[in-house]
């Protein structure tokens, strides 16, 4: 695996739970894991909600997975909106087909691996 995809918590320490890191409420969490339910590969907090010094923003979702990426990200906004109704963006890129554009996106954005 590349180093854009190994898993690293860019420039962030390590903690046991994948959130803890996260700007994220009780709700929002619950709201999550069940929208990534079926998901396949890694997926990504990255934006304000990984900024401890940041407030509000929506919640920024990178999903690196060979699944369609326009069902992908449909059916994550719809379940996680149906338990809450904070505003989420949902990327979704097939680690595989990375165009140089995208490889750049992925190498500058500080993330947090949340599954």
């Amino acid at each position: 695996m590349n180093g854009i995809l190994n898993g690293e918590n860019r420039g962030l320490s390590p903690d046991l739970s994948p959130f803890a890191q996260a700007r994220l409420d009780a709700e929002e969490i619950a709201a999550l894991k069940e929208a990534l339910r079926d998901v396949r590969g890694e997926v990504w907090l990255f934006g304000s909600r990984i900024d401890p010094s940041r407030r509000g923003g929506d919640i920024d979702i990178l999903v690196l997975t060979d699944q369609p990426a326009f069902e992908t990200s449909h059916t994550i906004a719809t379940r996680f909106f149906s338990r809450c109704e904070e505003k989420i963006d949902v990327i979704v890129l097939d680690p595989a087909r990375l165009s140089p554009d995208k490889s750049d996106f992925l190498a500058r954005i500080d993330r947090v691996r949340i599954a």
